[in-house]
């Protein structure tokens, strides 16, 4: 076994010694034959560090071995297991052999079932060696290439699964430890740690190839985007957790402000991720990665401060660092590449894990010394409250019975004041009731007046037409066959002519027509008043909105007509209610009788001055909506519109209940009032009326 080990080195020494290996971006289509023409950059040793490169890359290694390499089968091994896809041509006299690897590659395809990169070498005649790799990756391109025995490999790779087994087991039991810490003690910075142990022992498998091996082994490109979300999450956890555990907020807010950047910066990584971008995503996560040295000077202020747990952090924090920072050297080739430099970062995680896990414990002590310090601070401020509560009861109880007499008045004089406010809003109500008949029977004689005048001024010519016509028609009865027809005839032919019948004919029939219009409309007004004659009837009857709506501005056309522009419009299918006609007929002439007073600003004609008045049905209520384009009201009254007594008018010209009685009469029929107004655009109540009381 010694003299083999000493072989293999040698071997190494020598092909180190003797290799040609180059690497250059590859040209798109190009073919193998044309391969060698290439110009390559010069690779410093067998392991090259392309960085984040997004395009597909060609490397040659070639170099000449002895007989005795071929006494046992010897693999390519490339120990980076997260490169996306791998294409290896093995060129030899006889023929090309190529085979496929990487990331991308299910790992029960691949040669090797192991979480690196190796493909056998096949026997050259010449025994020169010589390899193309295409390469391609979203992480950071590091090809370590090396020439080992198959067995070899294989032990070594089972060494590195038992010391992973290790570092799991280490990871899980301090993940299960945490768990049963936050069950106990119910700290949400427990949970944000046995978050941050998992990302980070995920991150670890992803970056060494296990969660490939083990995990996701049938999806090369699910193991892909791992590799860009779960350190986008880890980084995340990293800082929740920092920032709960050395309390930034309190001991450091402006680092804590610069620690929610990074934050977004994370959680923009992962998104980009999660949509594939991941070359994007890792040059963001290194950015993040500067996120460490603001988390040490976070703790040292917090140490200064006098926040013993800080300490624990910035240990673990510097040895987590160590580990980050030799596996990056390693990377870039500044450090040799081997077991050392390889397990850096996992050593350095599960340090930093134990140390944190033992911060969280003292953690514990520290919240109970802080707990025990409130309540010794708690139970001096309670005994002090007890003493100042004492000396305050004694001197309340002489105010309480001073207070008590001087209330008793106080409430005597309230009730007598309560029953006299009662009596004259009882007094008031009755007194807008009047106002508002008054208004109406006004209105009413105003416009009964109009068509009766109007039945009045026609009757006197139709009467005199008729006489006419009456006369011409006894003319023809008196004719005497005895005498002379045809002169007889021909007198009645010209009175018939004087006359001209044709012309009294279409007189009487527009006198008709205006007597007719005017018995029409003093109809509709008894109908109107026919509905306020039932204004205080106690019983509820079956009766139309849309009726009550007509009736009510058929009263109140005398207001309206002069004024403004009154538009109508009456849904159709409108069921009948139980209902209070004439207290209904109330509510539409108050809001109506608003809406005229709001419009009514200088300079306006009756055709700028708009109302809208509208019925119509919608989820089985009946909706009355009256909208103006008044002066609207102002927002800081809005709020008081309701109120009994509240006006906008000047003294005298309104009690202020016209709202209030509104809402009432509504509340009587389940109903309800609400409103939308805009300054200077106008105003629009809407009336809700239950179909079913």
């Amino acid at each position: 076994m010694r003299n083999f080990l000493l072989l293999l080195c040698l071997f190494i020494i020598s092909v180190e010694s003797k290799s040609q290996i180059g690497y250059c971006e590859f040209p798109e289509n190009s073919k193998i034959e044309n391969w060698r023409n290439l110009e390559y950059i010069s690779g410093n040793g067998t392991i090259i560090n392309l960085g984040l490169k997004q395009g597909t890359y060609l490397i040659h290694w070639k170099f000449q071995v002895d007989s005795i390499f071929w006494k046992s089968q010897k693999v390519l091994h490339i120990a980076n297991p997260i490169i996306d896809d791998v294409e290896v041509y093995q060129i030899t006299p006889d023929s090309i052999f190529h085979k496929s690897s990487g990331e991308k590659i299910p790992l029960n395809l691949r040669e090797y079932n192991i979480s690196g990169n190796a493909v056998d070498i096949h026997k050259s005649t010449d025994n020169i060696i010589e390899f193309y790799l295409k390469v391609k990756s979203s992480d950071q391109l590091l090809i370590p290439l090396s020439v080992e025995d198959s067995v070899h490999l294989l032990n070594e790779y089972e060494n590195i699964d038992l010391i992973f087994a290790i570092y799991l087991g280490i990871i899980l039991s301090m993940f299960i430890y945490n768990l049963f810490l936050y069950f106990s003690i119910r700290d949400s910075v427990y949970l944000l740690y046995i978050f941050y142990i998992f990302t980070v022992g995920y991150t670890q498998l992803v970056l060494f190839g296990f969660s490939s091996k083990y995990i996701f082994n049938f999806s090369g490109g699910l193991n892909i985007s791992l590799g860009s979300i779960v350190p986008g999450l880890s980084g995340l956890a990293t800082i929740y957790f920092a920032q709960r555990f050395i309390r930034t907020v309190q001991y450091a807010p402006k680092i804590n402000s610069i620690l929610n950047f990074f934050k977004l910066l994370y959680l923009a990584a992962i998104v980009l991720a999660v949509f594939g971008f991941h070359n994007t995503t890792q040059i963001i996560l290194n950015v993040g990665a500067s996120s460490a040295l603001i988390l040490i000077f976070a703790s040292i202020k917090a140490i200064k401060q006098g926040y013993k747990p800080a300490r624990y952090f910035i240990v673990a924090w510097v040895i987590f660092i160590l580990g980050l920072t030799l596996y990056a050297l390693r990377n870039f080739g500044i450090l040799p590449f081997n077991a050392f430099t390889n397990f850096a970062l996992p050593v350095g995680s599960v340090v930093e894990i134990l140390l944190l896990s033992f911060a969280l414990a003292d953690r514990i002590n520290v919240l109970k010394q802080e707990k025990e310090l409130s309540q010794q601070q708690a139970f001096v401020a309670m005994k002090e409250n007890e003493r100042l509560v004492t000396e305050q009861n004694v001197e309340l109880e002489k105010k309480v019975h001073e207070r008590t007499a001087s209330l008793e008045n106080r409430n005597t004089e309230l009730h007598t004041a309560m029953n006299d406010l009662r009596m004259t809003q009882q007094q008031l109500v009755e007194s807008e009731k009047l106002a508002s008949i008054g208004q109406m029977t006004a209105g009413i004689a105003h416009e009964i007046n109009n068509p009766i005048n109007f039945v009045q001024s026609n009757v006197g010519p139709l009467k005199r037409d008729v006489d006419e016509i009456l006369e011409l028609l006894s003319q023809i009865a008196e004719i005497d066959e005895n005498k002379d027809l045809l002169e007889q005839v021909n007198h009645l032919k010209s009175q018939y002519k004087k006359l001209d019948v044709e012309y009294l004919k279409k007189e009487i029939e527009q006198l008709l027509h205006g007597i007719e219009d005017g018995s029409k409309r003093t109809a509709e007004i008894v109908k109107g008043l026919r509905v306020f004659s039932r204004m205080d009837r106690s019983e509820l009857i079956l009766a139309d909105i849309n009726e009550c709506l007509n009736s009510t501005l058929v009263v109140m056309k005398n207001m309206t007509k002069a004024e403004v522009t009154l538009n109508l419009e009456l849904g159709e299918n409108i069921p009948n209610i139980y209902c209070y006609p004439g207290k209904l007929s109330q509510v539409f002439m108050n809001l109506v009788t608003n809406a005229v007073q709001a419009t009514r600003l200088p300079g306006r004609q009756p055709i700028d001055r708009i109302i809208n008045v509208r019925s119509y049905l919608s989820e089985n209520k009946i909706c009355v909506e009256i909208q103006d384009n008044g002066t609207g009201i102002p927002i800081e009254i809005q709020s008081k519109i309701f109120e009994p007594f509240f006006t906008t008018k000047d003294v005298g010209e309104g009690t202020g209940l016209g709202l209030g009685i509104v809402s009432g009469i509504l509340g009587e029929h389940n109903g309800h009032l609400s409103f939308t107004s805009n300054t200077n655009e106008g105003t629009t109540f809407l009336i809700t009326l239950p179909i079913v009381n």
